[in-house]
């Protein structure tokens, strides 16, 4: 598939703070409007303005527009959260090097730089990572050592294989990643032998810590699942959630959950084999507002981050 990506000025500032969940109160920055990952399940191709299926628009003026914001500023973040609503290492060069760009520009300065991503992590990255040892915190997401998943449900982004290997890259750089387990897909990727696969291959990399959270339901997601997934795997999805309501979860008031017996009974499948190859593993508590879980953003020492779920719950790992 040929990519197609767009260049546009932003007028508005770089960074912008959260308003809801884990993020709120913290300072994100987004480079493209859409992503290339062309994930099934991705509830960001469906907000209002992005492209479709391919295509993207690239900020090209974030560098010094960030530059000069951080300048005015009084006093500094202590971190920034990357590209909450897309992937900082799309598969585009031009991506790639705007948010190597602004992670340098930051971490020059003494800010702590938090990423989740399913590319491929660049070379240049991990040597700025390594100049920086501390400040990195990255998230790679992986729920499945298939590549048959990858290519039906992640078709862009990176392998697998290449994931582990951002996680080697990644660990001898001196930042330790997280694993995020997210979305598990019901009767496809929340077996017991698929976990066992995944925390062993995690565990004998350095990973020490992980989040997990089932796919949830937005009527975009919905319609990408049905529109773009073979009839049989769109139909076990869709029975999952058949006679489901909409449920306001985290900023969303149109959501539909996975059964929450279904999870409870996943994640203790997944917990059985995080704890046999020592890995802590949390629950997502944003998309698992009827669970005890923990913020993925716990642990960055930022206001809104204290550990603590979304009722109030100490995170316990």
């Amino acid at each position: 598939m040929e990519f197609s990506v767009s260049s546009r000025e932003r007028k508005t500032p770089v960074l912008k703070r959260g308003t809801f969940g884990c993020l709120k109160g913290i300072p994100s920055v987004n480079v493209t409007i859409g992503c290339l990952l062309g994930c099934i399940y991705c509830y960001a191709r469906g907000y209002p303005g992005a492209p479709a299926g391919g295509r993207v628009i690239l900020f090209s003026n974030l560098a010094q527009k960030l530059t000069e914001e951080l300048k005015r500023k009084r006093e500094l973040p202590p971190v920034v959260l990357f590209n909450t609503a897309s992937d900082s290492f799309q598969p585009h060069p031009d991506i790639t090097r705007v948010s190597v760009k602004l992670m340098e520009i930051l971490l020059d300065r003494g800010i702590s730089v938090s990423l989740l991503t399913k590319g491929v992590v660049p070379r240049r990255f991990l040597e700025i990572a390594r100049a920086h040892r501390g400040l990195v915190f990255a998230r790679i997401g992986l729920v499945c050592l298939d590549p048959a998943y990858q290519e039906r449900f992640e078709p862009f982004a990176a392998t697998p294989t290449q994931r582990l290997a951002n996680i080697e890259g990644l660990v001898e750089a001196g930042a330790i990643p997280e694993a995020r387990i997210d979305p598990v897909i019901p009767f496809v990727t929340d077996t017991k032998a698929s976990f066992e696969a995944l925390f062993a291959e995690l565990s004998v990399r350095g990973v020490k810590q992980a989040m997990i959270s089932y796919l949830h339901l937005r009527p975009a997601v919905e319609a990408q699942v049905k529109r773009e997934l073979d009839g049989f795997s769109s139909e076990l999805i869709g029975g999952m959630f058949r006679g489901a309501g909409y449920k306001t979860v985290g900023s969303s008031t149109m959501t539909k959950l996975v059964p929450a017996e279904v999870r409870r009974r996943g994640y203790d499948r997944a917990r059985e084999a995080a704890d046999r190859y020592g890995v802590a593993l949390s629950i997502c508590s944003c998309k698992n507002p009827d669970m005890a879980g923990g913020l993925c953003t716990a642990g960055l020492g930022v206001a809104g981050t204290k550990g603590e779920n979304a009722n109030g719950q100490l995170r316990l790992l």
